[in-house]
């Protein structure tokens, strides 16, 4: 503030000029301090306050949580694993679409075929197959021309690579806000048979929500059941428990869900505790070429898998 008459620099609380005695203008607002003249002026942002607890003991510039009366504590290990579950639920769900997709043409959710529902091929296998038993057939998938790896920012990711046919197409990885991380391998639309490779990575703290890789199968397994609207699975006795995949022996959980045309589809799960990390593999495949993609595809696949962390 300017003295109108001397034209000398005033104290925001001056009344009147200390120089000539021009009395302040009127119609400027004098403003009067209680502070001492060198006390700093007040911030504007809340972030520069310095907490006077937290610099007593060492914590100044700490991201720290404050929980006042009425406002929501952080969460628990427990509602974590629960938001890990749910994203994990919408994860899957991009797996299981192409194999939604896949059955919904082939009339799989009808009661009855659609009048122009695509029928599988005609080489069906002259037993039907009953669950358990899967019949083998021939020549009713093509057989791969050559295999290529999986690309370098998925396998360095995943901390793992493999290899998958030629055509087949590398999916999106997808990592959520939990860390949990999910990659689909599917077969060209050419191919009209359901097959596909789900790939999940879990975060290190996962051992905390799945007591074993056995249980975490099942959670997949009814994970799968839920995105494909298939229901009444029959667990498979007759199959491996464990595998060996990468060195490491792999849990094994199969089972098979029956369809509307006198078919069933054949689903395996395998997972393993990896450093600290749980892995999952989701593959599947209808009963009369689930040896057929055994043999041709899956095999290799797994076959080709070696951990690189």
């Amino acid at each position: 503030m300017t003295c109108t008459q001397c034209k000398i620099e005033l104290p925001v609380s001056a009344v009147v000029c200390p120089q000539c005695g021009t009395a302040v203008s009127s119609g400027a607002q004098a403003y009067y301090s209680y502070l001492p003249a060198d006390t700093p002026a007040w911030p504007r942002d809340p972030r520069e306050v310095s907490n006077p607890l937290l610099l007593a003991n060492g914590l100044a510039g700490q991201s720290t949580a404050i929980a006042f009366p009425g406002q929501a504590r952080p969460a628990g290990r427990s509602s974590r694993w629960l938001t890990v579950v749910t994203v994990l639920l919408l994860s899957c769900l991009l797996g299981a679409g192409f194999a939604v997709g896949l059955l919904w043409v082939h009339g799989y959710f009808a009661p009855k075929a659609p009048a122009h529902s695509v029928q599988l091929p005609s080489q069906a296998p002259a037993a039907t197959a009953t669950a358990g038993s899967q019949s083998s057939t021939t020549n009713v998938l093509p057989t791969p021309s050559s295999f290529k790896p999986l690309s370098n920012a998925s396998s360095q990711s995943l901390g793992l690579t493999m290899n998958l046919p030629q055509d087949w197409l590398e999916g999106q990885l997808n990592t959520s806000s939990s860390g949990v991380k999910t990659l689909t391998l599917d077969p060209p639309q050419s191919l009209s048979v359901p097959l596909s490779l789900l790939v999940v990575q879990f975060p290190s703290d996962a051992n905390q929500a799945f007591s074993s890789a056995h249980e975490l199968d099942q959670f997949l397994i009814q994970n799968f059941a839920q995105a494909t609207s298939l229901s009444n699975p029959q667990t498979l006795t007759n199959t491996p428990q464990t595998r060996t995949v990468g060195g490491q022996a792999w849990s094994e959980d199969d089972v098979s869900f029956p369809l509307n045309n006198n078919q069933s589809l054949h689903l395996v799960t395998l997972s393993v505790m990896y450093k600290q990390h749980y892995y999952s593999l989701q593959f599947y495949a209808s009963n009369n070429v689930f040896d057929e993609a055994m043999q041709k595809y899956y095999n290799p696949m797994l076959a080709s898998l070696h951990f690189i962390a």
